[in-house]
């Protein structure tokens, strides 16, 4: 499953990254050279319009996606919460709490080991 996840998320990147370029592409090729008074030929005017239109629709696409990816995060994220709660799956802050209290329960054992080495070497001396 988590194959197939990371497999979905790498076509989208590479969607949009190839969409990126492609409108990159489309707005150079949709700058020409202007003619004698700063306008362009007719066919040129068309082109650009075209270009433009192109470039518009593939900005859109890229939105889009953009959305679908924000949306499918959210509902792994909420699947993935659901499941490890089923599970009863143990959280990060959780896990936390579980170390923190080792630290210090540690602590208190190695303190203990003190006095009692203590205890025994005066213990020992009489």
């Amino acid at each position: 499953m988590a194959d197939f996840i990371d497999r979905a998320i790498l076509i989208g990147t590479g969607l949009e990254k190839k969409l990126k370029e492609l409108v990159k592409e489309l707005e150079e090729s949709g700058k020409g050279e202007e003619g004698e008074e700063g306008e362009l030929p007719g066919g040129k005017k068309l082109e650009n319009k075209v270009v433009d239109e192109g470039v518009k629709a593939v900005k859109d696409l890229l939105t889009v996606l953009r959305e679908g990816k924000e949306k499918f995060e959210k509902e792994l994220l909420c699947s993935t919460e659901s499941l490890a709660d089923k599970l009863n799956v143990a959280t990060m802050s959780e896990l936390d709490v579980v170390k923190e209290m080792a630290r210090v329960a540690r602590e208190k054992v190695d303190g203990l080991e003190k006095r009692v080495k203590t205890l025994e070497g005066k213990k020992k001396a009489k």
